[in-house]
């Protein structure tokens, strides 16, 4: 379970998340929904320390650490049972699919690079790029550039899975692939927080939706709770907006 309270953040005078509040248990699939510049994606950066919260607090099972006072030792032991899956792929240029997996597990877990290797190639083959593991990411297409990210994030064995609005940077025709594999690791049973403005994927893939405004959770629920009973004002107009594109 992973569990954060009152996470508050500001820029400047830019006061972005307002007294957050949000647990997800074991197994459970969590989107984050809302209209750009709502604070979604600083919240979810603020769970691994991609951005470090002003106040409130983390708790990852054992793990208890107060965001604005958390050291080293806190955050590494967050950031190793977290992993992220950027908008941007963030991958290496100059190293190949294989190498961009492996990095973490050989840098960060100190893992013999032989093992690493197994390791990557299993999630590769996870996210159906077993004839890809050699290319380098100019080679491939943004949508296998993703699932290269994932796999990484995969690789890991992270506690919870983090997605920044994992589709936003792809071509249309290649949402569906990625959305396909991201599907498939929820079914298995992974902890995931997902931002996204794909409505239809959120109300398939989620045991529980929230609605962000204004830097706080609006509204949350199961997907029919918000797609269909829809209580506040705010989120109907959201949703309103959303599914007339």
């Amino acid at each position: 379970m992973i569990k954060l309270e009152g996470i508050e953040k500001s820029f400047g005078n830019n006061h972005v998340l307002r007294g957050v509040d949000l647990t997800v248990n074991t197994g459970e699939v969590v989107s984050i929904i809302g209209a750009s510049g709502s604070g979604k994606s600083t919240f979810l950066r603020t769970i691994n320390f991609l951005e470090r919260a002003d106040a409130g607090k983390i708790t990852l099972d054992d793990i208890c650490v107060d965001a604005a006072n958390a050291d080293k030792k806190d955050i590494l032991a967050l950031c190793r049972n977290t992993a992220m899956v950027f908008q941007s792929y963030n991958l290496f240029q100059h190293r190949t699919a294989l190498e961009n997996v492996m990095e973490a597990l050989t840098i960060v877990q100190k893992k013999p690079v032989q093992e690493a290797r197994a390791i990557a190639e299993e999630q590769l083959r996870r996210v159906g790029l077993s004839d890809r593991m050699n290319y380098y990411p100019h080679q491939l297409s943004g949508g296998q550039q993703q699932r290269v990210g994932i796999a990484r994030a995969l690789a890991i064995n992270p506690k919870v899975m983090l997605l920044d609005e994992p589709t936003s940077a792809l071509d249309p025709e290649m949402v569906g692939g990625v959305l396909d594999v991201i599907r498939s690791i929820a079914d298995q049973g992974l902890t995931m927080i997902i931002v996204t403005h794909e409505m239809a994927f959120a109300r398939d893939v989620s045991d529980r939706v929230a609605f962000f405004a204004d830097g706080n959770i609006v509204e949350s629920g199961t997907p029919e709770d918000i797609f269909v009973n829809t209580r506040e004002a705010r989120t109907k107009d959201f949703l309103k907006h959303m599914l007339a594109r």
